[in-house]
């Protein structure tokens, strides 16, 4: 199940902090509609994709290059393909990131099996029947609280590739320090940018939202603060 050897989800092209580039088209920004969330509803374009392209879209699983068992988990139409809306019994992507068996379970080792609350995230998206919908959630561009804003987005849309044994581009991203660190040197907000010959992270996308990059940006120029 993907995202990632090397997290490289297209040949590379570019430097990236893991990522690739390529000629595949990518999907829009991860936000693309302007209604407001709903606190009781998981987003695909959201919350969805970005998880799954962050653990399960990666070179040498289930990206657009490899489609490793010929199963894709980049984008809606191919996700879809695992996933019976409404029940998670007869669905197989629901199956794989639940399995017991550590042969099966996806991702596999050496990556860090979904957690608890991603498994439900998924789940509560395909009870809800799958839908390939998506929201502008409140966002605060002056808000660059590590706690509140960084890490989360980055537990989301980044640590499915840079974590466990191997992670994509020998770069794990799963501690405040090691987040600091690329966040100092400058690595940070050129993958998030796309600038300085960086591919644009999060991979096989446009990019975060522009406010949620406000944020990280504003979090970097504070010193990168554990606030």
């Amino acid at each position: 199940m993907i995202m990632i050897a090397s997290c490289q989800h297209h040949p590379d092209t570019l430097p990236t902090l893991g990522g690739g580039g390529g000629t595949i088209d990518p999907p829009d920004t991860l936000i693309i509609n302007p209604d407001p969330c709903d606190l009781d509803t998981v987003y695909f374009t959201n919350t969805i994709l970005p998880l799954l392209n962050s653990s399960c879209a990666v070179a040498d699983c289930h990206d657009a290059i490899t489609h490793e068992d010929n199963v894709r988990l980049y984008d809606y139409s191919n996700i879809m393909q695992q996933v019976t809306p409404g029940n998670t019994g007869n669905s197989d992507l629901y199956d794989v990131i639940t399995d017991n068996d550590p042969d099966n379970i996806m991702p596999p080792s050496p990556y860090n099996s979904l957690s608890s609350e991603q498994i439900g995230l998924i789940a509560t998206w395909i009870q809800q029947g799958a839908k390939n919908n998506s929201c502008t959630a409140d966002c605060d561009p002056a808000g660059f609280s590590f706690a509140q804003n960084i890490a989360p987005t980055i537990e989301l849309a980044c640590t499915g590739c840079h974590s466990g044994s191997n992670p994509s581009g020998s770069l794990s991203l799963t501690t405040y320090e090691q987040i600091k660190n690329i966040a100092l040197d400058g690595r940070l907000m050129h993958s998030l940018n796309g600038t300085s010959g960086y591919t644009i992270m999060p991979d096989n996308t446009l990019g975060l939202p522009e406010c949620n990059k406000t944020q990280f940006q504003n979090w970097v120029n504070a010193g990168a603060p554990n606030n």
